[in-house]
């Protein structure tokens, strides 16, 4: 890949496949994790489908695992205040990522009644 520059300040080359699997299944830990948040109603790969992991097969969506960050791309149920909202799922994620940042997208809102 050229090493295009991200919204996120990364370039796509820190999320390309890899052999190390494991940053698949670190994607797959911190996207559960994340859903188990109350007002997290999904996972969302963003409005240009850039948070992403990539694996054998599809990529995992709604999370990126990258170098210095975790990207986690978030559709959350309408009535809190988001910056509330992604604070809940820093927290929750923020064990599992190490010395990684956690950045959150919140990707959409809906009312889920």
């Amino acid at each position: 890949m050229s090493g295009e520059r991200t919204d996120a300040g990364t370039t796509r080359e820190d999320s390309a496949p890899s052999s190390r699997e494991p940053l698949a299944e670190l994607a797959e830990r911190v996207g559960e994790t994340a859903l188990k948040c109350p007002d997290v109603l999904t996972l969302t790969a963003g409005p240009r489908g850039w948070i992403a992991t990539y694996r054998a097969g599809p990529p995992f969506t709604g999370v990126a695992v990258r170098k210095a960050a975790i990207e986690v791309g978030v559709v959350v149920r309408y009535g809190r205040p988001f910056a509330e909202i992604a604070e809940d799922v820093r927290r929750l994620v923020r064990p599992l990522a190490g010395r990684r940042t956690v950045d959150v997208l919140i990707g959409d809102v809906a009312d889920d009644g």
